[in-house]
């Protein structure tokens, strides 16, 4: 079975996050723990340019495009989903009850609702969060989220995502509350 990882920034610019999935080390660590695949969804950003004798080394095949009408057959092939934590990426994966999903926090945006939510759902154990994409060069953590096995959504749970983002800005942003994911500081951006 050809195992995939795929990343996704939506609409967004999150150059961070796709130079941490693009690099050498990344691609290192993704032929040590079987991934054949990685496709990446780089939007506005750069389209990063990965040395082909890395590739034809590791034996992983690489799809990078801006945009697609539709992200939902990628997501629905990988095996590991990593994610801007954008509300609308973040449904479309959990509806597909199928793949991990890790979601990185872009602490560029103003504002930033992308954390809030994500710890929301982190806590109800559905996804794993790192809450500073520089923590993504610390494969320590890709170990950790490799190893996450998400809480399947119950069928009477359906409608916790919406509950989610209807409360949205009653949160407890409490991000140690259960010990898992990715919970340094990212004082740097």
């Amino acid at each position: 079975m050809r195992r995939t990882i795929f990343v996704t920034v939506g609409t967004t610019l999150f150059e961070k996050l796709v130079q941490s999935v693009t690099n050498v080390e990344a691609l290192e660590w993704m032929h040590r723990n079987g991934y054949k695949e990685l496709i990446v969804q780089f939007g506005k950003g750069v389209r990063p340019i990965i040395d082909a004798s890395v590739l034809a080394d590791k034996k992983i095949s690489v799809d990078l495009y801006d945009f697609k009408p539709s992200l939902a057959g990628d997501m629905a092939k990988a095996d590991l989903v990593i994610s801007h934590a954008g509300a609308g990426t973040v449904s479309e994966v959990l509806q597909l009850k199928r793949p991990r999903l890790v979601v990185v926090v872009n602490t560029l945006l103003m504002d930033n609702h992308q954390l809030e939510l994500a710890h929301a759902m982190q806590r109800r154990k559905y996804l794993y969060v790192v809450d500073c994409p520089d923590r993504m060069s610390d494969f320590a953590v890709w170990d950790e989220f490799e190893k996450f096995i998400p809480r399947p959504q119950h069928p009477t749970d359906q409608g916790s995502f919406s509950r989610i983002l209807g409360s949205f800005f009653s949160f407890d942003t409490d991000r140690s509350s259960d010990g898992k994911g990715s919970h340094k500081s990212c004082s740097d951006d």
